[in-house]
């Protein structure tokens, strides 16, 4: 085990001194480490502690914190966890999409080392992703196979006493006749153990080290699914279940004719229908007729199967899962594709300055358009474009919707607001778009603020992130600090691909606080970004990462400062969407 002395040679040498700033010694009654605190992008400052057992593990462990610091407000580097949740999470740094080593950081500068991830890595990860996706198709074929295996024996059992209350009632009519019936054994491969046999799956999948074991792994999963997919008991079993609901149904007509004819024979006068015959009609009728019999249906099941395994080798092995879902649609949620793609990055003073520039050569129309959407009218602008008032509809339309539903003393408001004496000065500095000479031009011109700003796509050619709230509304305001998870346990994290139409405006007009003067409007100098949800499509990230911060909580302070334990300070849960230019199609980068 490492000694107290060592650790604080390693942080003193990278000029960490653990008295007054992090990182501290960490040590508790089994363990001994370092307590860091990272700063994180999106989620503030993470508090942690790495366990180390060599002196080798902690030059390496101090160095990269210490390269980090220096460097994260130089260049976009990234410090990610593999758990967000736990206070000794594995720790990696990020540059452009890539995980850099100790020696990427000291090579740090040469294009060729940081610019693209080492072929080995992205492809294992590219396999690992592929192994993933056979792993769920193979989950999903068990769990139909089960639920057919279910249901088929369900309907045996239905069909066993349907067929002994029709033999006896057949031998009560008519002694001596013998029916002879088709019928089928439910097959069943093994006991169900597949919960067991995925777990096992799953470990040995994250016990693979080399590409070539994880490449053997899915060769082997491949032929085990084909051997799942045509094995004669889930072939005929699923036969059972089409077949089954016709011959209850038959056998339910069958009863009913005999109940009829037993009950005609203890009347004066008898039906001159002969049940045998109605019978006959029974059998001859039956949709089980129009189906093939089951081994031609085996046979054919068994060729489909082999025409789909056997084009694994001209399938690329990265999507090689992607087909087997997409060839039967299968109901999967798939990992994202693995991409070794990185776009450039506004920081916040970059966007903000580009947004100016642009914003800046907007016409006199445009320019109002934004301070019409970044203003109390807002609300106005959503609804309108709720009720597609800009594409559909005509102003006395949409008045008229507005009254049914409730919504035209919105309208009315912001109408009598503007109109308001004091607020000239705004209405004709900020507003010129609106028409204030009746309602009805009002109206009018809120339509052609919206028609502008579909107009207008202004776009950018790098990548930025942002944080919103209002999912669903049609116009989403966007923050550049993350003030969500201050006040909520949920935040939206919102990453923007290059071309995502934008907008912006510098001021932003809103009604007074006051009571007594809520008519009259303030103007407020703060740069508003929106954007128009028509205008773009939106990737939802249903997989939310559940990030706990700690805090210190028993310490002691000898010649440094020693982190005992920490405990909980928050935790906030965290979903990050992808916003594409909707004219762009597809949703992949």
């Amino acid at each position: 085990m490492l000694e107290k002395m060592q650790i604080l040679g390693v942080l003193k040498k990278y000029g960490y001194y653990a008295i007054n700033r992090a990182p501290f010694l960490y040590q508790s009654e089994e363990n001994i480490g370092i307590y860091f605190v990272w700063p994180h992008k999106h989620y503030g400052n993470l508090e942690r502690v790495i366990l180390l057992n060599t002196l080798e593990e902690t030059e390496e462990v101090v160095y990269q914190y210490w390269w980090f610091m220096n460097n994260k407000d130089k260049y976009p580097i990234m410090v990610e966890f593999d758990d967000y949740e736990i206070k000794t999470p594995k720790v990696s740094y990020v540059y452009k999409g890539n995980t850099l080593t100790v020696d990427a950081m000291k090579s740090f500068g040469s294009d060729e080392v940081l610019v693209r991830e080492p072929k080995d890595t992205l492809k294992k990860r590219e396999l690992l992703r592929t192994a993933t996706i056979l792993i769920l198709v193979l989950k999903e074929k068990i769990r139909m196979q089960n639920e057919t295996y279910i249901k088929v024996e369900e309907m045996t059992e239905t069909l066993k006493k349907l067929k002994s209350e029709y033999k006896n009632k057949l031998s009560l009519y008519k002694k001596g006749i013998k029916e002879e019936t088709e019928s089928l054994e439910l097959l069943k491969d093994n006991p169900d153990e597949s919960e067991e046999l995925l777990r096992k799956l799953h470990g040995e999948l994250d016990a693979l080290k080399t590409i070539e074991d994880i490449r053997n792994f899915i060769n082997t999963l491949f032929r085990y699914l084909s051997n799942v997919e045509s094995s004669v008991s889930t072939i005929q079993n699923t036969y059972l279940l089409n077949r089954y609901p016709f011959e209850i149904e038959d056998m339910k007509k069958k009863i009913a004719i005999l109940d009829e004819a037993i009950n005609e024979k203890k009347k004066l006068f008898q039906s001159k229908q002969n049940p045998l015959d109605l019978l006959a009609s029974v059998d001859n009728l039956s949709e089980c007729k129009k189906m093939v019999d089951i081994k031609t249906y085996i046979e054919k099941e068994q060729k489909t199967v082999k025409e789909k395994y056997q084009n694994r080798e001209s399938i690329d092995e990265n999507v090689l899962g992607d087909y087997l879902v997409s060839f039967e649609k299968l109901n999967i949620t798939l990992p994202p594709m693995i991409e070794n793609k990185y776009y450039e990055e506004f920081d916040k003073e970059d966007l903000y300055n580009t947004l100016k520039v642009i914003f800046g050569n907007l016409s006199q129309k445009e320019k109002s358009a934004c301070f019409v959407a970044s203003s109390f009218l807002r609300e106005c602008l959503i609804i309108l474009m709720e009720k597609n008032a800009d594409t559909e509809l005509n102003s006395n339309e949409v008045i008229s919707r507005l009254i049914l539903d409730n919504q035209i003393h919105l309208f009315n408001d912001a109408y009598n607001t503007l109109d308001y004496y004091v607020n000239a000065k705004i209405r004709v500095k900020y507003f010129s778009i609106i028409k204030m000479k009746t309602f009805e031009s009002f109206m009018l011109s809120l339509i052609e603020v919206i028609q502008i700003l579909k107009g207008l796509k202004q776009t950018l050619n790098k990548s930025f992130y942002g944080y919103y709230l209002e999912k669903e509304k049609s116009i989403i305001n966007l923050y550049l600090k993350n003030i969500v998870h201050l006040n909520k346990k949920t935040s939206y994290i919102a990453r923007f691909m290059p071309n995502v139409p934008i907008y912006y405006s510098p001021v932003s007009i809103i009604r007074q606080l006051d009571i007594v003067n809520n008519n009259e409007l303030v103007e407020r100098q703060t740069d508003t970004i929106f954007l128009l949800k028509d205008m773009v499509s939106i990737r939802e990230h249903n997989e939310k990462t559940t990030v706990v911060r700690y805090e210190k909580d028993k310490t002691t302070k000898e010649d440094c400062m020693i982190v005992h334990s920490l405990k909980e300070k928050s935790k906030c849960s965290y979903y990050e969407d992808m916003f594409y230019n909707k004219e762009d199609g597809e949703l992949y980068e």
